[in-house]
């Protein structure tokens, strides 16, 4: 492979070179780092050149926690993103049946019903009477309840007698019927009667993903949680050097078989641009769907305290034994009480493991001690203070402690915490420039700044989609910079993303992403 020259504005975020204006890569590193004439000097004859001209480069951006198998999967699938009625996400899902074989499953996602009037959760009838044919399961945009027809609920045999199951709750008519909807664990019945996708559908979905990620200048995923069919897959594209970006994977941990899924991977723990160090568990539901654990009743939904999707004492052993086996914790928490525990439970963590708080998204500052003890890490997502602005408060209540400590990140930062900065993708966009203007504004699509004083600089918000995310997976001595035998993985803009008006940074083209130093998207 030759030499690669990248010259221009480069933003090192290297205290040690953070004027340098050229750095050369070779073999898949940062060779030199310095000036233009230094890395020529250096460079072999077959050398080539990236101009940034008007552009920039930073290290290669990282989302931190991510879903490719199911962004991938949901891409085939009705969308139901920003319809504003159930009528029409009734009406989208017909269309999309039309030509489907009856007896097919029809899986769609994305519908919101707090953008619809009355905000309140849909119901079986209208889509039973529209679908006769098929068994229909719709995912909410925070994969945390599921829309079903009559159909799919009876090959689920889901009836008025079934009961909640733990961490989960079915919706019912007054007269004890499903409704249609399933909050959480009251879920899985239904996805297991789906069949699933083959291995070779398996890997090309992940890779159909993965190189659209490569596109947005994302170098770099978290893939938060990930199956045994899953794993296998990304094992297979490794060895084949088939990875087009790096994969950080979780192992799905809410199952029984979580010590032999941690045996399986304990002497293969990276290959190729594949690592698996981390175990992903789930402490409660989201917000949205009012299953986030609180401390008090939602200020909307009087006597609903959320659920928790592991009994608190088997989630607080399960982290144990995570820990025990070497393996890296990673809780999902979003309610204020799944987070005062989940941090509580990382106090009795080795630090060494670096814990991760995933979500993180409501931290009374009662608790922020916990998070200064435990050392975790603030795993946390922008785009959904931005996105949940609107309904957030009325969840929550206006001006209460729970509220002020809604997805804050400058108080993690403030508070010491490492900061490691994803999407959450497909919940939200997985495009990193609309993260980074989320984190730096606040502004939802419509109207002023939410709780402002929670902003971050921009290169607070650049730092945890780089340098932040390498240390939550244990590879800040390899990436997060542009220095020196460093792997060479960058992201290249069109415009220089530290210095456009922030409304602007979603409009800043990506001109190259690289990594290893092989360009694996040029710009379209």
């Amino acid at each position: 492979m030759p030499d690669l020259l990248v010259a221009g504005n480069l933003h090192t975020l290297d205290p040690e070179k953070p004027g340098a204006t050229a750095v050369l890569i070779r073999d898949g590193r940062f060779a030199r780092v310095g000036t233009r004439e230094q890395c020529q000097r250096e460079a072999r004859s077959d050398l080539q050149f990236i101009e940034l001209g008007e552009g920039c480069a930073v290290p290669g951006l990282i989302d931190a926690h991510g879903h490719p198998f199911l962004h991938a999967r949901t891409q085939t699938e009705v969308r139901l993103a920003g319809a504003a009625s159930e009528q029409e996400c009734v009406d989208r899902v017909v269309r999309f049946a039309a030509n489907l074989p009856e007896g097919t499953w029809v899986r769609g996602s994305g519908w919101d019903q707090n953008l619809w009037p009355g905000r309140d959760f849909p119901g079986a009838a209208l889509l039973s009477a529209a679908t006769p044919r098929n068994p229909v399961a719709l995912s909410r945009v925070d994969v945390h309840a599921l829309w079903c027809n009559e159909t799919a609920i009876r090959a689920a045999a889901i009836g008025a007698s079934t009961p909640d199951p733990p961490g989960g709750r079915i919706l019912r008519r007054p007269d004890g019927t499903p409704s249609g909807v399933l909050i959480d664990t009251a879920m899985d019945v239904v996805v297991r009667a789906i069949p699933a996708p083959g291995p070779r559908e398996t890997e090309e979905l992940l890779l159909r993903s993965l190189h659209v990620l490569a596109t947005a200048g994302l170098t770099a995923v978290h893939d938060a949680s990930a199956g045994p069919e899953v794993l296998a897959a990304y094992v297979r594209l490794a060895e084949r050097d088939s990875l087009p970006i790096r994969v950080y994977a979780m192992i799905n941990g809410q199952g029984a078989d979580l010590d032999e899924q941690m045996r399986a991977w304990s002497e293969r723990r990276s290959i190729g641009l594949l690592g698996i160090r981390s175990v992903k568990l789930f402490a409660d539901g989201a917000l949205g769907s009012r299953g986030a654990a609180m401390s008090e009743p939602y200020e909307d939904n009087p006597g609903n305290t959320g659920l928790w999707l592991l009994d608190p004492r088997e989630l607080e052993e399960r982290i144990q034994r995570v820990a025990a086996a070497g393996y890296q914790p990673s809780v999902h928490c979003i309610g204020d009480r799944a987070c005062a525990l989940v941090l509580g439970a990382f106090t009795r963590v080795p630090r060494t493991l670096r814990p991760r708080a995933e979500h993180l998204q409501i931290l009374r500052a009662r608790d922020v001690p916990l998070l200064k003890r435990s050392g975790a890490i603030a795993s946390m997502q922008p785009a959904h203070a931005t996105s949940d602005a609107p309904w957030a408060e009325g969840r929550l209540g206006h001006g209460t402690e729970r509220q002020r400590g809604a997805y804050a990140w400058r108080q993690a930062l403030d508070a010491g915490a490492p900061l490691a900065f994803g999407s959450d993708f497909p919940v939200e966009e997985f495009d990193p420039r609309e993260g980074l203007r989320a984190a730096v504004t606040r502004k939802p699509a419509r109207g002023p700044a939410w709780m402002p004083e929670q902003r971050l600089r921009r290169d607070e918000a650049l730092h945890a989609y780089t340098a932040g995310a390498a240390w939550a997976e244990f590879a800040e001595t390899r990436r997060g910079c542009i220095r020196e035998g460093f792997d060479a993985d960058l992201t290249v803009f069109g415009r220089d993303v530290m210095a456009v008006h922030a409304d602007e940074l979603p409009g800043v083209p990506v001109t190259a992403t690289v990594v290893r130093g092989r360009v694996v998207y040029g710009g379209g």
